[in-house]
């Protein structure tokens, strides 16, 4: 598969998925084939806006998934469509790029995963934080042994989305947003356990809203979860879609020879008066233009080139959904949750 190319497709018209086209667009060896929305006049705007010379429009999923040359399927849709569609592509023997979160329950994720298992398909779950050169340099500071072993770790999304943001319409309702960690905070949740380099065991959940619901969430749009790692570390992560603030991604990892604190260092293994600061791109807006997809995508296609499981497929994201589930249960109960581990 070294030097096959790829035909991409992408399901949905909204702002993400322009960022997906641009991204593939500018990635050797790929090129957008087909647009796919429930209205086929948003399709054929999409294509004529990103000026998509050989892509066709469709307003049928079949359809579109048999379209020629189509090798990769992107999900760019509100959260419940995304299960229906990723199993159908994973049947149609689609690779697959899936929006997150990839489904608002453990029933629908199971059955993306043995849809997904059973194609034999490769999949990239859009937790793109990773690729953000903060979190990359963390992450090897954390390898290094510049840290040591984590023993605490904190990471927030702070991002208000209100009427002034495209999603907010549909994402204030509770079957279609999920909650604020699933729509959301699950940036901060997977950037967390990726860095920490241990699944979580136990979650304590709390959520609110401010007095007078301004925004009209038909849930708490404010999380905040103490966690547990099977490591022994201990942390905690937060979001909130209702905050009126500059967008922040706060983080934290504390281990015995070190801190990391967002793109600061400080290491025992150096003789330091203070945090050495290391320039580097940081998780500083909520808009798609500023994702880090490149890194993402990139990663995605030189996974399917070599043959090699991408470090954000299915089954490595599967983990991160399970404590968002327990984070819910753990809101609706009051009670601290043991996560499930059987997946």
């Amino acid at each position: 598969m070294t030097d096959k190319k790829f035909g991409i497709g992408i399901i949905g018209t909204g702002w993400v998925a322009g960022a997906h086209i641009d991204t593939f667009s500018a990635i050797n060896g790929c090129e957008v084939v087909a647009v796919s929305s429930r209205e086929k006049k948003k399709a054929v705007a999409k294509i004529a806006h990103h000026k998509l010379k050989n892509a066709v429009a469709y307003d049928d999923l079949s359809s579109f998934l048999q379209h020629p040359d189509l090798d990769i399927v992107v999900i760019c849709t509100p959260h419940p469509f995304h299960p229906s569609e990723a199993i159908a592509a994973a049947r149609a023997g689609k690779h697959i790029v899936i929006e997150k979160p990839v489904a608002l329950n453990r029933k629908d994720l199971l059955a993306v995963y043995e849809a997904v298992q059973k194609a034999g398909v490769t999949t990239s779950i859009c937790f793109e934080v990773r690729w953000i050169g903060a979190i990359r340099n963390a992450k090897k500071f954390i390898t290094q042994d510049l840290i040591g072993k984590p023993f605490f770790g904190s990471c927030s999304y702070f991002h208000g989305i209100g009427p002034w943001y495209g999603q907010w319409a549909w994402n204030i309702k509770k079957e279609m947003g999920g909650d604020a960690m699933l729509t959301a905070g699950c940036h901060a949740l997977d950037t967390l356990i990726w860095l920490m380099g241990s699944r979580v065991s136990e979650v304590a959940s709390f959520g609110n809203v401010s007095e007078g619901n301004p925004l009209q969430y038909e849930y708490e749009p404010n999380i905040t979860s103490i966690l547990k790692f099977e490591s022994g570390a201990i942390g905690n992560v937060s979001a909130s879609v209702e905050c009126r603030q500059p967008y922040e991604f706060p983080l934290l990892i504390q281990g015995p020879k070190g801190s990391i604190k967002g793109n600061q260092l400080s290491t025992l293994e150096y003789d330091l008066k203070d945090w050495i600061t290391f320039p580097t791109s940081m998780p500083d807006s909520g808009d798609v233009a500023d994702h880090s997809y490149p890194g993402q995508l990139n990663h995605f296609v030189a996974s399917l080139r070599s043959g090699k499981r991408p470090i954000n497929d299915l089954a490595a994201c599967m983990h991160v959904h399970e404590v968002m589930y327990a984070m819910a249960e753990s809101m609706k109960t009051g009670q601290v949750i043991r996560v499930k581990g059987d997946i």
